[in-house]
């Protein structure tokens, strides 16, 4: 019989891609997403129709327990994909009880509920590189000590913990993957990589002028969101729960990342100046077209962090398949089509 599974926060870019490889596979698939996106189903409005009336969803928040008690209970899933999170490192700074409520109070009512009523319901938990911190040197793996700078890493290390909890002290089939920064098409509007993009496409058209950014030396370990999720799942095929790091192991700038998308709009950038005097100007037309805010610099925020998938690689015989350049491309078509003449 085919798999009846649950994914937690499937309106976002992971549970769209998520969603897609299940039903590939021929799984049942639940959802449940915490509010309605403007267009009511998120980034699951891209699925084909076809796939999109396979799917099963609920409205509802995992802070709520007697929603999720109910939920595990009357369905039994086979797999629950926790991926719902407020994920947003400013965010997390500045409203750090909304994000300890949903991610911590939200992975524990899931994992409690699958102990309590569905106890042969596997678990997967989506942790982030953020949980390691400001780490300058070497690569991150799954031994590497954590040291969060924000409440989000914070909370994703506790959950780290937690999961590891569960399963050595309840026999819960619980796994983590620790993932770090993956982007896509369909990434959220809150993050800095889509509005580079949305700004520099409308630059390109002629919509917008100038592209205002924080800190531009901050780095990244940047892969493809479903390239990840493919791991995601391999990590719920195996028979034995563990944790698995997912990265590219390479790291890239923020100004990297924007002057890479402006090539690939075929502007090329002319870099002057040090610190929030420092600019970019089309090097064809002389024009202004990024410039350093020091509204947009955000406390608590990394250096970076280069992740060591070696694990992944060899357990699972995973690695990443789409590049820097080719993730830009992606976003870049996606916010074209959107973007009016």
């Amino acid at each position: 019989m085919s798999k009846k599974v649950l994914i937690t926060g499937i309106a976002g870019q992971d549970g769209y891609f998520l969603a897609k490889l299940l039903l590939n596979k021929g799984c049942r698939v639940h959802g449940l997403f915490r509010e309605k996106p403007s267009n009511g189903i998120g980034s699951l409005a891209h699925l084909e129709e076809s796939q999109r009336s396979q799917l099963v969803l609920y409205e509802s928040n995992i802070s709520n327990k007697g929603f999720i008690d109910g939920l595990v209970a009357e369905n039994q899933f086979d797999d629950i994909y926790h991926l719902a999170a407020q994920s947003s490192v400013a965010r997390s700074i500045q409203h750090p009880l909304e994000t300890i409520e949903t991610n911590v109070l939200g992975l524990t009512n899931i994992a409690t509920s699958i102990r309590d009523r569905s106890p042969q319901t596997r678990l997967l938990f989506t942790g982030s590189s953020e949980m390691f911190g400001d780490i300058t040197s070497g690569k991150q793996s799954e031994t590497t000590p954590a040291q969060p700078q924000s409440p989000y890493g914070l909370t994703k290390e506790f959950g780290y913990q937690l999961v590891r909890t569960y399963r050595k002290h309840y026999g819960l089939w619980a796994a983590t993957t620790i993932l770090f920064n993956h982007e896509s098409e369909f990434r959220g509007e809150q993050f800095v990589t889509k509005k580079i993009v949305r700004s520099v496409v409308r630059i390109a058209a002629g919509f917008d002028e100038v592209l205002s950014l924080g800190n531009i030396y901050a780095e990244r370990d940047w892969g493809y969101a479903g390239d990840y999720m493919d791991g995601v799942i391999r990590v719920m095929e195996r028979n034995e729960p563990d944790d698995y790091v997912f990265a590219t192991g390479k790291l890239h700038s923020v100004k990297d990342f924007v002057s890479a998308t402006f090539k690939h709009v075929g502007i090329d950038l002319d870099w002057s100046g040090d610190g929030l005097d420092e600019i970019a100007r089309n090097r064809s037309s002389q024009n202004l077209v990024v410039k350093i805010d020091k509204h947009f610099y955000r406390p608590g925020d990394i250096k970076g962090t280069c992740g060591d998938a070696s694990k992944a690689k060899l357990l699972l015989g995973w690695e990443p398949r789409t590049n820097l350049s080719t993730i830009i491309s992606k976003m870049i078509s996606h916010e074209q089509d959107k973007t009016s003449p």
